[in-house]
């Protein structure tokens, strides 16, 4: 427990201290841009993150289980995953070329979704090596990457508004993170973990893809929730793709909670039920769920309240302030997200044919309610879908799980949470017109404070919190 908690820990301040370094450059870089090349540079992230899905075809939620479970193989896996990802990468990243190519984009969005489709190759070059640290449960090393990664990425945004460049410049981003993510996370697996041969085995190659095959379509469903970003351009124009993108960047800042507890619980939960610890298992993912739906209910609420604040204070500008109820409908969108990701990790490892069916039917609702109801309505209602998407995965997510894995508290949850964010709700409802930051300092005191008058948190949770923190007591990693 405290080993997960720590490495939780280690990628969520790793992601904080990103978010601070990045999050207003961002925005100064947004009001540089303007709606409509935000839209044409939010095109970019949209292709690098969809075709990013389709590389790597789910190998690396298999490889990474497979290490959990045996880590005496993990230079053979290494070795082989990293000549399949090689080829995978180099496909897609000409079929992404291809399609950039026959889609008649502007000239500079052409040029700049070319530069993209290479940062893709050697992205995917990267995902053997992190394969292994997450197996390892070395999520320190992530994190640090992660930090480093957002520093290039402040660099480029920075030297791209001083020097006036364009959305071309700002495409080799993605070339130069990657390029440094190969050299530094090859030496740290090959130095501490396995060491890299060239023997590939054919053979072994053959039993990883067929052993991958349940993981290959629900990889690609996955795509529901950003096939929205490649689509407005088409179905409406670059400025509503540029408010999205504007509003979409809120996700993204949120995004690193689930992804950070996913990638330390899918391993840890991987390993526990090949033993068949059950009882661990349970009271890990009760804790975590707990702790998801005490963040994400003051998130949702908050951003009804204060979206317009938000954009305004980060933008300085109201060129993007049609983008507010957008902003509001994604974080809720990915409040859904932060509560199921605990019960994610465990659909996707243990019941992956299931999984698979429903991210499917998300991924048709999406893209059918997409095409029917965007061209009509606009940015805001692709937000709308993209929230009821997360909702569809949840409600089918948690069902299964509770029904047919392993039962645990859910419902009774929410309740506590609720009342503390209708407390809080009211309190900042009637200071909203004070300063953004005295706002969400206020809100967070008060939504807090209910909580714990509530008694909320167990008193495990509450060791398990203070355990984390300290680091003066050492743990024994295994």
């Amino acid at each position: 427990m405290l080993h997960i908690g720590r490495n939780i820990l280690s990628l969520i301040t790793s992601r904080v201290l990103s978010a601070i370094v990045l999050v207003f450059i961002y925005f100064r870089l947004l009001n540089y841009l303007g709606p409509s090349a935000t839209g044409q540079y939010g095109l970019q992230t949209a292709y690098l993150v969809v075709f990013t899905f389709f590389v790597d075809l789910g190998i690396q939620q298999l490889v990474i289980k497979k290490m959990s479970e045996n880590r005496d193989e993990t230079g053979k896996y290494l070795t082989n995953y990293f000549g399949i990802q090689f080829l995978l990468g180099l496909t897609f990243a000409s079929i992404m070329a291809a399609i950039v190519l026959s889609a008649h984009y502007p000239l500079l969005v052409e040029r700049a979704l070319l530069v993209t489709s290479a940062g893709l190759l050697l992205s995917s070059m990267t995902m053997p090596f992190m394969a292994v640290i997450n197996a390892f449960e070395r999520f320190k090393i992530i994190a640090t990457v992660n930090f480093l990664n957002a520093l290039i990425n402040a660099s480029m945004m920075i030297l791209a508004m001083m020097t006036h460049r364009s959305i071309l410049f700002l495409a080799f981003t993605p070339v130069i993170v990657a390029s440094f993510n190969i050299l530094v996370y090859s030496y740290i697996v090959h130095t501490k973990f396995a060491r890299f041969t060239y023997k590939f085995e054919l053979a072994f190659w053959k039993r990883l893809f067929i052993l991958s095959l349940p993981f290959i379509p629900l990889t690609i469903f996955s795509i529901y929730n950003r096939i929205d970003t490649l689509l407005l351009p088409h179905l409406r124009n670059f400025t509503e793709s540029g408010y999205y993108t504007a509003a979409y960047k809120f996700w993204d800042i949120l995004a690193f909670v689930p992804g950070a507890l996913g990638a330390v619980l899918y391993p840890y939960f991987a390993g526990k039920i090949f033993r068949g610890e059950l009882a661990e298992v349970r009271k890990v993912l009760e804790i975590y769920t707990r702790f998801m739906i005490a963040l994400a209910v003051p998130l949702t609420v908050g951003a009804y309240l204060l979206a317009d604040k938000l954009l305004l204070t980060l933008l300085r500008n109201n060129s993007f302030a049609p983008a507010a109820p957008a902003v509001w409908i994604l974080i809720a969108g990915g409040s859904l997200l932060m509560i199921y990701v605990p019960v994610n990790t465990i659909m996707i490892s243990q019941r992956t044919k299931t999984a698979t069916i429903i991210t499917g039917f998300t991924l048709v609702f999406n893209l059918a309610a997409n095409l029917i109801l965007v061209p009509k309505y606009g940015f805001v209602m692709a937000a709308i879908i993209t929230f009821v998407s997360e909702l569809i995965q949840l409600v089918g997510y948690t069902y299964i799980v509770k029904t047919k894995i392993i039962d645990f508290n859910y419902l009774g949850n929410f309740i506590k949470p609720v009342v503390a964010g209708l407390v809080m709700g009211g309190v900042v409802y009637y200071l909203r017109s004070y300063n953004l930051f005295i706002l969400s300092a206020v809100g967070a005191l008060i939504y807090f404070a209910t909580l714990l008058l509530v008694r909320f948190f167990h008193k495990e949770e509450w060791e398990l919190v203070k355990d984390t923190i300290n680091f003066r007591k050492k743990i024994e990693i295994p």
